[in-house]
């Protein structure tokens, strides 16, 4: 059809035609998880490219803790679903765009670093807690002795540190925090609650900020603790990097899932609870944190559901 054509057509009959193309999407994400997957023989994961031990790209491929868990998960569906030969397929995704994607249909799980909040919530189920997590930060091993000792506890400020009153540092403080994620919103009330301002600037990953810490623009990065470790340990500045050992908060972190799809948000609850009572979860933790010690045991033995 050419556009005079087009433009000819009357409007109800162009009305109509939209209205069943949003229909036709309604019913494609109504229809749920599950049996979109016994439809078109296809599971879609998305995970984080950025936060490794959690998710990361590896040669190529998808890896890290809550990879695996996804990997299991899609096990289970397989066998629920009796196709062995279902195709899964893990797509990459950021801070920012993870629940727009879940949102909208592209991703049927987020393999990540989630947090549920109250606000998330409205609009994303989340599956049992993975991981108790929480906000740290990292900063150069050979930066400013004054920032770390306020960050660490050990000292409070006089007066608040921020870029209009420089208090007892004596300059501008700047901090760098990834963008999109719960920890600037939760960090900020830490920080305020310790009486510490800071100018925080957000980044689009935490390679961004290392580099920014690394390059001295930013005097910290502040970001899961978890991946901060790893990043100091294992990333482009390992060797340069220390993390201060002070949690400013304390999350859990889940796996985000579509809203209302209880049948789906079943088979990721049961397939976790069966993992968490196993003997195999502490070899999976093993892989990427080390041994789990009795707090990490008691946490998968507290969020387990019974059958």
């Amino acid at each position: 059809m050419n556009r005079s054509s087009f433009l000819r057509l009357p409007l109800r009959t162009l009305l109509l035609a939209a209205l069943l193309a949003l229909g036709t999407a309604a019913t494609a994400l109504a229809a749920g998880v599950l049996d979109r997957a016994r439809e078109n023989s296809k599971l879609t994961f998305g995970y984080r490219a950025d936060a490794r031990p959690f998710a990361y790209t590896d040669g190529g491929k998808p890896a890290g803790y809550s990879v695996a868990l996804c990997t299991r998960i899609a096990d289970a569906v397989k066998t629920e679903l009796k196709l062995p030969n279902l195709q899964v397929e893990f797509v990459p995704v950021t801070a920012t765009s993870r629940f727009e994607l879940l949102q909208q249909g592209k991703i049927d799980l987020s393999c990540g670093t989630d947090t549920p909040t109250l606000a998330r919530r409205a609009n994303f189920d989340f599956s049992l807690p993975i991981f108790l997590a929480g906000v740290g930060a990292v900063m150069r091993i050979d930066g400013d002795r004054r920032v770390q000792d306020v960050l660490s506890g050990r000292a409070e400020p006089a007066k608040p540190l921020w870029r209009g009153n420089p208090g007892e540092l004596g300059q501008n403080v700047t901090a760098a925090v990834v963008g999109g994620t719960t920890v600037e919103a939760s960090l900020l009330e830490a920080l305020r609650r310790r009486h510490v301002e800071l100018n925080v600037v957000k980044v689009p990953d935490y390679a961004a900020g290392i580099q920014m810490v690394l390059d001295r623009s930013a005097v910290a990065l502040f970001g899961d603790r978890p991946v901060l470790l790893d990043l100091a340990q294992r990333g482009a500045g390992a060797g340069q990097l220390l993390v201060i050992e002070r949690r400013f908060t304390r999350e859990p972190f889940a796996l985000a899932l579509p809203r209302g799809d209880s049948d789906f948000r079943l088979l990721v609850d049961r397939t976790l609870s069966r993992l968490y009572r196993s003997p195999e979860i502490a070899a999976l933790y093993t892989t990427y944190f080390g041994a789990p010690g009795a707090l990490a045991q008691e946490f998968f033995q507290t969020v387990a559901l019974p059958e």
